[in-house]
Formats: C-alpha cells, structure tokens, sequence
C-alpha cells in the first residue's frame, strides 16, 4: 500500500519512565480500510503506545504521524479526524446519554439529531438514551464511551479494550458495527484487545509486543497460515510414547489427547511428512487431520504468556 494510505504511523517509537522502558524503538502503519489488533502481554506497553498516540503522553524519542501530520507540530491537523477512546470514559453522569452525546458534539463540525439516532441505534442504547449515565451499567458506560468517538466522521478510531464488560452479543453487534465501517467506509481501526479470538475474527492485520517491542506483525490469517502446523493424529493399534517422537527432528511438541490419539505439534514439517515418518516406524495411522494454530495459541507461544489472553 502506498504512504498516502497510511492512517497512523509510528517510527522508533520510544518512552522511558526512569529505568524502565515502557515502549522501545516501535515502528508500524495502520492502514485505511484496515481493522488492526494491538496485542501483548499486561505490561507490554499497549497503553503508553495509545496514549502517546493523542498525546496524553510525551514520548522520550520517535515520531508519531496521523494521515501524514506530526501529531508534536501539528495536532489540530493530525487529530481532526480521530476517535480515541483510551481511558475509562468520563461522563456528565446526571445527564442522559442523548445529553452526553450531543455537549460532545459541539466539538465537532454538522453533528446533526439524525446521526446522533444513529449512533445511538448502533451502540444498542436507543431504549436507554434518555435515563442518566449514572443508572448505567460498565457495559453500557463502554457503549456510550464508543458512541461519543464515532461523533464527527472520524477516519481513524484508537480503542483500548473498546468491549470490555460487555456481554457477548453486545461484543458481537459492536465489533460487526466497526467491521462494516472500515469496509463500507475506509475507517481505519486500531484497536487493543485481550480477546483474541475476536481479533482473529474480525481484524485484517495485528502487531504483537512484548517488553515494549515488535515481535510479530502481519496479516491474521497469513500468520495462522505460517504457523498452521499442528496435527491431530489417531492410531490402530500401537500409539507412539509422546516422549520419544518430541526427541525427533520436525516434531516440537507432543500430548495425548484420548486413549489411541495424539496432537503432534511440527517444526518446519507438514502432515504429508509426518505421516511418513509414522509409518516408518511401522505406527498404522487410521486418521490425520491438520488444525490451524488459533490466534491465541500463536499469542502465547512467541511471549510465554499463560496467564493473559
């Protein structure tokens, strides 16, 4: 993709809080037309990114560009078309969400009541607009915070846990809202998440961190593809001591998942070998069937991580 399609740009991004580097030297482009995941452990440093990102955060080096504008030199130009939600959001809680929505619509340009209702009808808060933020669920909060970003058209959305405390099918409606608009609409989507498999159903593309730097980067589903290397494999007859294949070039790890049945996980290797190499070590297969690596899995494969996602 060109660079005139580039939404957000982060060049050696750096930030230092004393001793310890929060975010160290990361460099990634969001797309227009793209709904990216931002990934990594607690800690990570997902949230300084976002808040350096609309400077709530000075970095201590890098660059940090929004459709091309230095967000340090030129914030009204770089920030125009942005929707952030980055922190809890803060309400007037004694009004209505209707009340809210439209104070924060004076902020921007030809907000009209229609794309208000909108808003409203897309955010599942129709029935509620008229109650007081106050009697509002952390859900709802999380809805309405969401709302108050899509006021103005924005071109570009940074979303820290956008969904968090919200019931499934409240995820699902949300997540699909987004969905259509960056591709009905070029939104382009930047958003951090501990669901992954939502990510890895709705994203494009996803840049993982760890201890503040890139470690993988990529278009979803081309990654799962790299990575697609784990077989399920049932046996007539004599099974296989997962130990002793794991000490097999090709084979990294090794489990039983029922009696006559292992999940063999390959290194460089497909089924096509692996299956030959079973039978010649005289194992009759009965079946072999490959499994895509989900998101998450891959996740906590390349930080370690057991105990986030």
């Amino acid at each position: 993709m060109s660079s005139t399609n580039v939404a957000l740009r982060l060049d050696n991004l750096c930030k230092s809080f004393g001793r310890i580097r929060a975010v160290d030297h990361l460099s990634l482009d969001v797309h227009c037309g793209q709904m990216v995941g931002f990934l990594g452990p607690n800690g990570a440093g997902k949230s300084t990114t976002l808040y350096m990102i609309p400077r709530l955060v000075r970095p201590s080096a890098g660059r940090i560009e929004i459709f091309g504008h230095n967000v340090w030199d030129h914030f009204k130009k770089a920030i125009r078309h942005v929707g952030t939600m980055v922190e809890t959001p803060s309400f007037y809680e004694y009004l209505s969400a209707r009340k809210n929505l439209k104070l924060v619509a004076r902020l921007h340009e030809g907000v009209t009541d229609g794309q208000i209702d909108n808003i409203l009808d897309r955010i599942g808060l129709c029935e509620r607009q008229n109650d007081k933020v106050a009697t509002y669920s952390h859900g709802m909060k999380q809805r309405l915070g969401l709302g108050m970003t899509l006021l103005g058209r924005p071109k570009l959305l940074l979303l820290d846990e956008p969904t968090n405390g919200m019931d499934p099918e409240a995820t699902r409606e949300i997540l699909t809202f987004l969905r259509e608009r960056v591709t009905q609409d070029g939104l382009a989507v930047f958003i951090s998440s501990h669901l992954l498999h939502e990510v890895q159903e709705y994203c494009d593309n996803v840049f993982i961190i760890n201890h503040g730097g890139l470690i993988a980067s990529g278009n979803v589903k081309e990654i799962l593809a790299r990575h697609d290397n784990v077989v399920r494999v049932t046996f007539n007859g004599a099974t296989p001591d997962c130990s002793q294949l794991t000490s097999q070039d090709g084979i990294e790890h090794a489990e039983t998942l029922s009696t006559g049945s292992l999940e063999i996980t390959l290194a460089n290797r497909d089924a096509a070998w692996l299956n030959s190499f079973l039978l010649s070590k005289g194992y009759e297969v009965s079946a072999l069937i490959p499994r895509q690596r989900t998101l998450k899995e891959f996740f906590l494969s390349i930080t370690g991580e057991q105990n986030d996602a």
